[in-house]
């Protein structure tokens, strides 16, 4: 049996090893036999003086002279197991023994030398030295020394710690530490997951991230919120469960681009004339301009060409409502036409249903809902038309100008006129119910909700009423409130910001949380004024006399 094949084979006890090696030794020779018997003396001979072990979990050391107790104490096989690896090599004879002391007693004496040399130069390095030593030690580090070193700096990174360090979520209640989890922001609540691995199980619960979506900072509009949703289960591999951290991120990422103005734009081309109004859903833009044609565009691909051009108008196109497949337009030639826009026709006439006719001059803006259709003109009135007869219903008189705007929600309506007036009506009574005053010039925009108006003038300024009192909260002058320096043509605004344009080629977005008005970034790309956009809270869509629509994308960067 050569050096190699003893090494591989496991030492018992004395009886053990003599069953075992008659089992499988049976036809080697007498040499073999007697080393075999020999060996738990030789085991013996290793230990002695040198090897600790251990008796009932106290370390040992055999004194100088004292044998192993082979005849008083049956030499286990934990104890074997449990020596150093340079103990268990074959042992041949006793001159053997003797020189491979000889040489361990050399290599420890020269790797003692060496790391006492290596600690000295250590303590003399300055820290990038350390720190650079390290690093190359680390790499030449395995696995069993990267569990070492893991284990001695837990201890050493607790050493300055105060006597009741601990980690007070792990000691709570689950209840009580999504409780505390749930006051954070979310900055610090992602920065909770590399804590450790319980806490990241506990900041990456789906309601504390679902409830930060709630919070007026990061909640979108209803539409909003459920569009967002959609695209998340279309894009998601099952399309069924919705992981709210993912979704959260998505929407921290929506609110920093609207804040730094980071967007994706996109140019459709295709009119030959200047834009004059423009409507979108989640797969169209819809614009109408001064060449008479009103053009259909799909959102969902890269092209700028448009799908669908309808003729019909004898004038410029001068207003749109877009609501599901149903579009009203508004004209120069006094008329407004119902579009059905299911027609895939690439050129189309067919698609108008309905063309409404009472108005005695531009009808200049328009707003449609499942019944009926308000339209104001330059005529200095206000109509109400039925959407199923087209007929009209009411007329609203009061302006003693053009009227140059409108929106209605439920039964109130607002509109603004070229008399510098904004009248707000009731459409149960079909009667005006107040009257504000305010602008130098020409009330060319209009925008409100339960609690507020928001208004754009020819005098370039922007000013938000209270609906109930009437009463001007403020005024965005565009020279203290870094403003339009030019006409504004339109504006929008929903519960958090408000989106403007104006003749000076700029959009601008202003933060309305406060009824003060703050402006957040100005957008270029427009190279002429722009005279129509509309807005949700992912998109800009707007229109100018370049003669080109524009699509401003915040959820892509």
């Amino acid at each position: 049996m050569g050096p190699d094949e003893f090494h591989e084979s496991r030492s018992y006890s004395a009886s053990d090893l003599s069953s075992k090696s008659s089992l499988e030794n049976s036809n080697k020779t007498n040499s073999c036999a007697d080393i075999l018997e020999k060996t738990p003396f030789l085991i013996n001979a290793i230990i002695k003086d040198s090897v600790p072990y251990q008796d009932s979990g106290i370390l040992k050391r055999f004194a100088p002279g004292q044998t192993s107790g082979y005849y008083s104490r049956r030499f286990h096989p934990r104890q074997y197991h449990s020596l150093p690896h340079h103990y268990k090599l074959p042992i041949l004879n006793g001159q053997y023994l003797k020189e491979k002391a000889r040489e361990n007693d050399c290599i420890q004496s020269g790797y003692s030398t060496k790391l006492t040399l290596v600690l000295d130069w250590f303590k003399g390095f300055n820290s990038d030295q350390k720190n650079k030593m390290l690093m190359l030690l680390f790499n030449e580090c395995e696995q069993p020394q990267n569990h070492l070193l893991s284990t001695l700096l837990q201890d050493k990174l607790h050493m300055s710690c105060p006597p009741n360090c601990q980690d007070f979520l792990l000691w709570l209640p689950s209840v009580l530490a999504y409780k505390i989890l749930s006051y954070l922001d979310p900055v610090s609540l992602a920065k909770c997951s590399q804590v450790c691995k319980y806490w990241e199980s506990l900041s990456n619960a789906q309601f504390l991230w679902q409830n930060l979506m709630m919070q007026p900072t990061w909640k979108l509009s209803q539409s909003g919120h459920f569009q967002h949703l959609r695209q998340i289960k279309q894009n998601s591999e099952g399309g069924k469960k919705l992981f709210w951290k993912k979704i959260f991120a998505d929407r921290y990422r929506l609110h920093r681009n609207w804040l730094r103005g980071q967007c994706h734009v996109r140019t459709f081309e295709g009119h030959t004339q200047g834009v004059s109004c423009v409507q979108f859903d989640e797969t169209r833009i819809v614009s109408g301009s001064h060449d008479k044609t009103i053009k259909v565009w799909n959102i969902r691909t890269n092209s700028p060409w448009s799908v669908m051009t309808l003729v019909g108008h004898s004038g410029t196109v001068r207003c749109l409502h877009l609501m599901g497949n149903r579009l009203v337009s508004g004209s120069t030639d006094q008329t407004l036409k119902v579009w059905d826009l299911s027609v895939q026709d690439e050129w189309s006439s067919i698609a108008c249903k309905v063309t409404m006719v009472g108005h005695t001059d531009t009808v200049r803006c328009v707003q449609m809902d499942i019944e009926k259709v308000v339209s104001g003109s330059y005529d200095n009135t206000l109509k109400i038309w039925s959407l199923k007869s087209g007929e009209c219903t009411h007329t609203l008189r009061g302006h003693i100008a053009h009227v140059l705007c409108l929106q209605f929600q439920s039964n109130t309506l607002v509109s603004g006129s070229a008399d510098k007036t904004i009248k707000v009506w009731s459409l149960n009574e079909f009667r005006c119910n107040a009257t504000l005053y305010g602008h130098q010039d020409a009330v060319t925009c209009i925008s409100f909700d339960e609690q507020r108006i928001i208004s754009g003038s020819l005098d370039n300024n922007i000013k938000i009423w209270n609906l109930t009192s009437g009463v001007c909260l403020s005024t965005l002058d565009w020279k203290n409130s870094e403003g339009h320096t030019g006409v504004i043509r339109c504006l929008q605004a929903n519960e958090r910001r408000m989106v403007s344009a104006s003749d000076d080629r700029t959009l601008k977005v202003w933060q309305l949380e406060t009824n003060t008005g703050q402006r957040l970034l100005t957008l270029r790309n427009h190279t002429d004024g722009v005279t129509c956009l509309q807005f949700n809270d992912f998109i800009i869509v707007s229109g100018s006399y370049d003669r080109t629509v524009k699509l401003w994308d915040f959820s892509v960067c």
